[in-house]
């Protein structure tokens, strides 16, 4: 089975801050922000990515005293946001709120319209684990059921995403792989669409985090095993994968970026305001309804969790799971 893998590791992004290019200290402007700050997410609305970045642009507008605009510019695999925010000027009025495919793109395409070296962790937000949700019409089934079926008839099973080389469709291949099967993939522009289809019954499943647990305890959706390695606190009723005997682990990730010359000033004091703004207890009750582990880092450890991510995606590829972007 083929493997393509395009990028180094060590060159994705992935911008750690040690590595980007930053403006000498005299240059960085005494009082940031001094105008409205856009906040870029290459998600569609509706999804969790945009819905974090809105309940932290409410807060952070409070605290400097200026708009926050929450800008979506989703398609081609989060690309089309990405590359618009690579190409604005480096001070930090422009920031990139993403997830999972950005360490994802970069190891699974041929071409990308920015660099290894395009933009500077600013901070990890948090984490989730990927659940597996069918629609109603498969309710009841258990993880063998759903397995057996899609083994009869290859490619029947419809799985939905939030895009290509996204955390929901890099599990739905590694969960392919382990049980065997084939699927047919269903990539939307954004979360939003794909669990609007999958409410509706128009593909059978879809990976996601626990940001759709609402969405199980109302009856829209049935969930089958969440890949964590042990429940999560908040839907114990929800077995493992690892329970259920497939030993499956698999989840995303929430983190801003900032274009890789953004002075080291300005990214140490969003992160030090993103701190200030996860405090605010009704930001933390809203984030708490997505299911999301808080886990806020400094520029640096996000930059170390970037390269840590890229290696496990190399690794999965090496494995033998064969995915073509391009």
């Amino acid at each position: 089975m083929s493997i393509r893998i395009f990028w180094r590791a060590t060159a994705l992004g992935l911008g750690l801050a040690c590595c980007a290019a930053t403006a000498p200290a005299a240059e960085v402007q005494a009082a940031f922000p001094n105008k409205r700050v856009t906040i870029v997410v290459p998600y569609s609305a509706g999804g969790l990515t945009d819905t974090l970045a809105r309940s932290l642009a409410a807060k952070l507008a409070t605290l400097w005293g200026r708009p926050v605009v929450v800008e979506n510019r989703d398609g081609a695999g989060t690309i089309i946001g990405t590359s618009a925010v690579a190409r604005t000027p480096a001070d930090g009025y422009t920031l990139l709120f993403t997830s999972y495919a950005y360490t994802s793109n970069p190891v699974l395409r041929r071409q990308l319209p920015y660099g290894p070296d395009a933009f500077r962790p600013v901070g990890l937000l948090g984490s989730s684990h990927n659940v597996l949700l069918v629609t109603n019409r498969l309710r009841g089934q258990s993880l063998q059921n759903l397995i057996d079926r899609a083994k009869a008839e290859p490619g029947s099973f419809k799985l939905a995403s939030s895009g290509p080389g996204s955390s929901p469709h890099l599990a739905a291949e590694l969960f392919a792989t382990k049980a065997g099967i084939r699927f047919t993939h269903v990539p939307y522009k954004g979360q939003g669409p794909s669990m609007t289809d999958l409410m509706a019954g128009v593909v059978d499943g879809m990976f996601d985090g626990m940001s759709s647990y609402a969405l199980v305890k109302s009856g829209k959706v049935a969930a089958v095993a969440i890949a964590a390695e042990q429940r999560h606190p908040g839907a114990p009723e929800i077995p493992t994968f690892k329970e259920l005997g497939m030993d499956f682990v698999s989840g995303s990730w929430f983190g801003m970026l900032a274009p890789a010359a953004t002075p080291d000033a300005v990214v140490r004091q969003i992160n030090a305001d993103l701190h200030r703004a996860l405090e605010d207890p009704a930001v933390r009750a809203q984030i708490a309804k997505t299911g999301l582990l808080v886990s806020l880092s400094r520029p640096e450890a996000f930059g170390q969790f970037l390269q840590a991510e890229t290696r496990k995606l190399q690794a999965l590829l090496q494995s033998g799971v064969r995915i073509d972007l391009d």
